[in-house]
């Protein structure tokens, strides 16, 4: 993934969950100097912290993969008929009380 497209979705993916520079840094153990440089484009962040920056930001990891493909389309519903179902049976589960 070319480092422009990756820096701008975790900035998109920052401000869409909310969270500031510094917020996403305490939250990700890292200092607010690394989280600009990697919305910046000046250094590109582990796969490792990617993965923390996806679940901070409530983001699936391969929202941050330059593939926009079918496969991640699938993924992504999959992933919204899951939590529909998951809200479903908590309704479910409160009307048997």
């Amino acid at each position: 993934m070319s480092t422009i497209s990756l820096s701008k979705k975790i900035r998109k993916a920052r401000l869409e969950a909310d969270l500031s520079q510094k917020e996403l840094g305490k939250a990700l153990k890292l200092s607010e100097k690394s989280i600009s440089a990697y919305e910046s484009g000046r250094s590109n962040p582990p796969v490792s912290i990617l993965e923390k920056i996806a679940k901070e930001t409530k983001k699936p990891f391969w929202y941050f993969s330059e593939e926009d493909n079918i496969e991640s389309t699938v993924m992504e519903k999959l992933l919204q008929i899951e939590k529909q179902l998951s809200e479903l049976k908590q309704i479910l589960t409160k009307r048997e009380l």
